[in-house]
């Protein structure tokens, strides 16, 4: 009874900060930040709404969930209405959900996700295939995983000739990853030199993972050659009868010299068909890089005529790897190798944007299978 009675006064105080604080404040933001209602549109041969229109609809937004539609014009909802227009989830409701669901517990796999050295020895319980693990660096000390051996950074790079990408052990969105390649004592980072003082002081303030490089399926090379281009699948596990649906997906893919996939970084998201592998006819950048494109601007494939090697195995293990964790949801990063699908890692954090602009609106989805 205290209990119920603590959560009732827990959901009274947030209701009182929505109201009174959160959605006065965006409301504010709206008025001065213009960016949320006059962008360009990523749908220019469709007839557009108003701005006075799109202006009204992000205050809509923001009394209905308590924030803006940052992703608004990524949807094409400046030229949608009715149903099409309803047939996407904002994201606050959609991210309350998802944590709801997945952060039940403080004990459940969500650590296992989110330490990329745990995720690599998990995976590989379960016999799936991730990057190869090399080193673990923290606080100056190097710890070499194979060999089961401290070493100093110094003495790894004077010994050995690697390959490498580097990644924050918890790190997100492709943040703080660089290629790192060590040969006969000379280091290339990012393919550029650098002393041994300068990659101590680059690395000195997060825990790294060093990995071995990736080897890319030939087609997915020919789509873009400089990064691993990677799919982002969705998979989630019903509540009404516990099977594992996959959502429509993302395969995501580098361009314009970047040597990470994410499109934060400027990368290209472009829908599929997760039966085939299909891509859809529209890649999509984020806006601070550009808006949508048929081909790729680098390879001039046109996305239309791709398919994704090994999709069906991609699908079957993420299910499969799914079953072994207790989590609702989970967005999985996979490249495809020369001999099948690679699990760089996988997210219980996912996000919804990516699937809904490169797709369609997921609405119907989320009330089918957030919901019992």
């Amino acid at each position: 009874m205290k209990q119920k009675v603590v959560n009732i006064v827990a959901e009274i105080l947030k209701i009182v900060f929505v109201t009174l604080y959160r959605k006065p404040r965006y409301t504010i933001s709206l008025l001065l930040n213009r960016q949320l209602w006059d962008q360009r549109s990523y749908y220019p041969e469709k007839r557009r709404k108003s701005r006075i229109r799109i202006f009204i609809d992000q205050l809509f937004q923001i009394w209905k969930y308590g924030a803006p539609n940052e992703f608004y014009f990524l949807y094409g909802l400046d030229v949608k209405c009715g149903d099409e227009y309803n047939s996407y989830i904002h994201y606050t409701p959609f991210m309350q959900r998802r944590d709801e669901l997945n952060l039940q517990s403080i004990h459940n796999s969500s650590c296992i996700l989110r330490n990329k050295l745990y995720f690599g020895l998990f995976a590989d319980s379960f016999g799936i295939n991730t990057p190869h693990n090399i080193a673990y660096i923290q606080n100056e000390k190097l710890f070499l995983i194979k060999e089961k051996k401290l070493t100093t950074l110094e003495d790894f790079v004077k010994t050995g000739n690697y390959s490498l990408f580097c990644k924050v052990l918890d790190g997100e969105c492709g943040n703080g990853i660089f290629k790192l390649d060590i040969c006969d004592g000379k280091i290339l980072y990012n393919e550029r030199p650098i002393t041994i003082e300068t990659l101590a002081h680059k690395i000195a303030n997060a825990t790294y993972l060093f990995q071995t490089t990736i080897k890319q399926h030939p087609e997915m090379s020919r789509m873009y050659d400089k990064s691993i281009n990677t799919i982002r699948l969705i998979t989630i596990r019903s509540l009404k009868d516990g099977h594992i649906e996959v959502l429509p997906s993302i395969l995501r893919i580098g361009a314009n010299g970047s040597i990470v996939d994410n499109t934060s970084q400027g990368g290209i998201a472009v829908g599929f068909d997760p039966n085939n592998g299909r891509l859809n006819k529209y890649g999509y950048f984020k806006p601070a890089f550009g808006l949508r494109t048929t081909e790729h601007p680098n390879s001039k494939i046109k996305f239309e005529d791709f398919t994704i090697p090994f999709i069906k195995e991609a699908v079957e293990q993420a299910k499969y790897f799914h079953s072994f964790l207790d989590l609702h949801s989970i967005g999985w990063d996979i490249a495809i190798g020369e001999d099948g699908p690679i699990f760089i890692e996988g997210n219980d954090n996912w996000e919804i944007n990516g699937p809904q602009s490169c797709n369609r609106g997921l609405a119907k989805e989320f009330h089918s299978l957030f919901f019992e």
